[in-house]
């Protein structure tokens, strides 16, 4: 699943939401420290207002991890350093994917 989360990265930098769409659940949720999105739709409503909140937006995974526990989905955590504009933050991704590898759910958080 790292593998998939490494694309889910790059095409989330190229603002691609054609090319994302492959990789979500039609399930999939998003939270942040600002958004709730529930559903596919919802979530790509949500990165749509990120993309064309920035002029630029670069996410560089620093480290990632994936466990995965009896009867849970696997999860990958990814240490991320994301540039919008000229802004740096520090991000940390917990990434739950269906059995299908599906992205099913992401939980995002500053610091």
């Amino acid at each position: 699943m790292k593998d998939v989360a490494k694309k889910y990265f790059k095409l989330f930098s190229e603002k691609d939401l054609e090319g994302l769409d492959e990789l979500f659940d039609a399930n999939a949720t998003l939270r942040d420290w600002e958004i709730q999105a529930i559903g596919k739709l919802n979530v790509f409503i949500a990165m749509k207002e990120i993309f064309d909140s920035v002029e630029s937006i670069d996410v560089r995974p620093i480290n990632l991890g994936s466990w995965q526990e009896a009867d849970k989905p696997m999860t990958v955590i990814a240490e991320l350093e994301i540039t919008t504009n000229d802004e740096k933050i520090a991000v940390v991704d917990i990434i739950d994917f269906t059995k299908e590898g599906k992205i099913l759910g992401i939980r995002a958080f500053k610091g």
